[in-house]
């Protein structure tokens, strides 16, 4: 692994020549000479990451390698792995007319808008390739009157869905080589379509867009595309058969995107904290892209820069929309799922690379099938092996951002509020705390029309158990002894102070009745021995609360 060390942080900018130039570099130029091996092969390879990890900065690389420009860029590569790998893959620098296109920022409320902003970017790459112009080489009764309409922004529908295609030929006659597209972040204009209700005209675009680009191309080189997840071929890519996926399940390219872990010991090295090892792998760690043990570039990124200071630097720069919006009304089996997933236990998932957005929608009553795909497209589930089909959230970090945005989700504005109340009464012990922190949320946040049911009373508090996975085991409706218990937590440090807890759940229709509920929780307990399973793990101190549930109001008790 290579590194440069211009300067003394990382940078959040994407161009790769300023970072090159004047920051710390994680070298992964040696993505260039796979795609070189691999270019004959397919016509185009799309790349599926989440967010900040490190897509724009690869095509940035990409483009300065490959492009033909007035000037030598060859010397920012000298210092870098490619540059070693012989006369095969150093003779291809500088050589190719390059097509440069990022959909990261055409974030809109309308189609209209969306459109206008892509054919306004379209102008901006036209007129970057100035040569044209007055190309004596290129087609002057058909594409060069295209060429002025895009650069002036008078083109019409037909002349957009066709411009990668014009552009790429208009360079390969007047350069003699064919070009290489790149198009970055390529589905943030369709998932703003789905959110804004342009999914169609959009999507239609982009299929019209790409197929001329790269199906009817015989003028193209190669093309790589970026995105967070794939859309699936019926819904983008018709009859792209030359196109060839690698997402975060797949072994080939699967360490160029994110830092490895002999990457990360070397930035510590570097940066004289190798003592910061453990630390880092808790909270950044522990996503598998194929077969790959990748960190989270981001947030090791930032947590170098902010003085080695642990904390989720990724939360709120994923952009995933569709998951809050799936998880408003969560069937029990993702609120099992969830609940499992926060307690460390692996989950067996089915997991479809390619959806549409529709797909997510479609399958709502059948527990949601689609969003899991979404949520390891996007960073907040990783595979627990490499052939598992068991899934994992992979880190502190990603378990925090599960903490906060599940439970305000989920449960409100007031939910995070409220499990904080919760975790600081079991952890001390204090029932009259616990007992005033639900009265008060149930009474404030809950429809009464919520509450009909014990199991709608479980729902809350399993999703409040959220906020104690980073203390505690949290277990739901398991056997225990001689039974089921409701919930239980288990201390994850079983030599620490905190209690082992068992929660038993009564719902009654009278208020007159709660206090005798109160005792039959606690008689079914003891009876059906539901602290067994603690007792087990090692847990010598166990804290038994009683709780019923009369509409919206709450009892606690604790033994």
């Amino acid at each position: 692994m290579a590194a440069s060390k211009n300067g003394g942080k990382f940078s959040t900018d994407s161009e790769f020549v300023n970072v090159v130039s004047n920051c710390y570099y994680v070298d992964k130029s040696l993505l260039i000479r796979d795609l070189i091996d691999d270019c004959h092969n397919f016509r185009a390879m799309l790349f599926t990451r989440p967010r900040r990890f490190g897509k724009s900065l690869n095509l940035s690389m990409i483009q300065t390698f490959f492009e033909k420009t007035d000037k030598d860029t060859s010397f920012y590569f000298k210092n870098l792995n490619i540059w070693k790998c012989g006369d095969r893959y150093t003779s291809e620098q500088g050589k190719y007319p390059v097509i440069y296109f990022d959909f990261k920022d055409v974030k809109c409320s309308t189609c209209e808008l969306a459109l206008r902003k892509i054919k306004s970017r379209l102008g901006t790459e036209f007129s970057r390739h100035k040569e044209l112009k007055n190309s004596t080489l290129v087609d002057a009764d058909n594409d060069l009157p295209k060429y002025f309409r895009i650069v002036g922004g008078t083109a019409n529908a037909e002349d957009v869905e066709d411009s990668l295609l014009t552009l790429s030929r208009m360079l390969y006659a007047h350069h003699g080589v064919k070009p290489i597209i790149l198009i970055d972040e390529y589905d943030v204009p369709i998932r703003y379509g789905y959110e804004h209700g342009y999914y169609s005209e959009i999507t239609e675009f982009f299929g019209n867009l790409l197929s001329a680009a790269i199906k009817g191309n015989n003028n193209l080189n190669f093309a790589v595309i970026t995105g967070a997840m794939c859309i699936a071929k019926e819904g983008i890519f018709t009859g792209l058969n030359n196109l060839v996926v690698y997402s975060v399940l797949t072994d080939e390219y699967s360490q160029y995107f994110g830092f490895t872990k002999d990457e990360v010991k070397q930035i510590l090295d570097d940066f004289g904290h190798p003592e910061k090892m453990d630390e880092i792998c808790e909270w950044y760690d522990g996503y598998l892209f194929g077969d790959t043990e990748i960190f989270n570039p981001w947030s090791v990124s930032n947590y170098v820069n902010f003085n080695f200071n642990p904390k989720a630097y990724w939360v709120k720069t994923s952009g995933n929309t569709i998951i809050s919006d799936l998880m408003r009304n969560p069937s029990d089996l993702d609120r099992k799922r969830l609940n499992e997933l926060l307690g460390d236990v692996p989950v067996k998932l089915t997991i479809k690379e390619e959806v549409t957005y529709e797909e997510l929608y479609r399958t709502k009553n059948e527990s949601k099938g689609g969003i899991y795909s979404v949520m390891l497209a996007a960073g907040y589930l990783t595979p627990e092996s490499h052939e598992s089909g068991s899934y994992v959230i992979p880190n502190k970090e990603i378990r925090e951002i599960y903490t906060d945005e599940i439970l305000s989700r989920l449960w409100g504005k007031d939910g995070p509020d409220t499990a904080d109340k919760i975790k600081d009464a079991l952890k001390t012990g204090n029932a009259g705390m616990l007992e005033d922190a639900l009265s008060c949320y149930f009474m404030s946040s809950v429809s009464y029309h919520d509450l009909t049911e014990e199991r709608d009373y479980h729902n809350f508090m399993d999703g409040f158990g959220v906020a104690l996975t980073g203390d505690f085991r949290v277990r739901s409706n398991e056997e225990s002894g001689k039974g089921r218990f409701d919930i239980s937590y288990e201390p994850r440090d079983l030599l620490g102070t905190l209690p082992g807890v068992i929660l038993e759940f009564k719902v009654c229709k009278k208020k007159s009745r709660m206090e005798k509920e109160i005792k039959t929780a606690f008689s079914q307990i003891e009876s059906m021995k539901y602290e067994a399973k603690l007792k087990d793990a090692g847990v010598k101190r166990i804290d038994r609360y009683a709780i019923v549930f009369c509409g919206k109001d709450v009892m606690v008790e604790k033994k």
